[in-house]
């Protein structure tokens, strides 16, 4: 059985895919080989997977909201927004929650970074800032204000209390 020049080629740029992609893995260790993937794969057709890190992350992250009548002072009690689900065997190979968590971190590592007491007037017009602010916003509904607050609880080690590492101020919602 022969192959037409098509398989050939369909087999080369795999083989091809498949070497690049282990020696993606090798970005750390390789300065020039990281600027390459950089430089020449934007759009992250090459994966590189992070197993290992210099220092792993230790705890999980949490955006909990509470509303109030618009015009008062008063809110109501913190609830979770999505609250994180009960981690599966599947998870290993497919784990749809996984950018989530990871967009949560990161916007809270910049928030964190930049003003962590929200003292500073831009913090409110920052990027994270909006951004969790729009999604708060978005899951409560329209009507009164919102405040929203990042936690940190140490995972599964229960013995350590989780904390607020960063407190939104109050917004008013809706047009109203």
């Amino acid at each position: 059985m022969r192959m037409d020049p098509y398989a050939y080629a369909c087999a080369a740029a795999l083989a091809a895919w498949l070497l690049l992609s282990a020696a993606a893995q090798l970005g750390p260790l390789l300065p020039r080989l990281k600027q390459w993937h950089q430089r020449y794969d934007p759009l992250g057709f090459v994966p590189r997977y992070h197993f290992f890190a210099p220092r792993p992350g230790t705890y999980d992250y949490h955006l909990l909201v509470r509303t109030g009548p618009d015009g008062t002072p008063s809110f109501g009690p913190w609830r979770e927004l999505a609250p994180p689900r009960r981690r599966r065997w599947w998870h290993v190979l497919w784990n749809p929650d996984r950018r989530q968590r990871k967009q949560l971190f990161d916007l809270t590592m910049r928030l964190c970074r930049a003003d962590a007491r929200c003292e500073d007037p831009a913090t409110p017009l920052s990027i994270p800032y909006l951004l969790l602010l729009g999604h708060a916003g978005g899951a409560v509904g329209d009507d009164g204000q919102v405040q929203f607050m990042i936690a940190r609880s140490a995972g599964y080690r229960r013995g350590e209390p989780p904390q607020a590492v960063f407190v939104s101020r109050p917004h008013r919602l809706g047009t109203g």
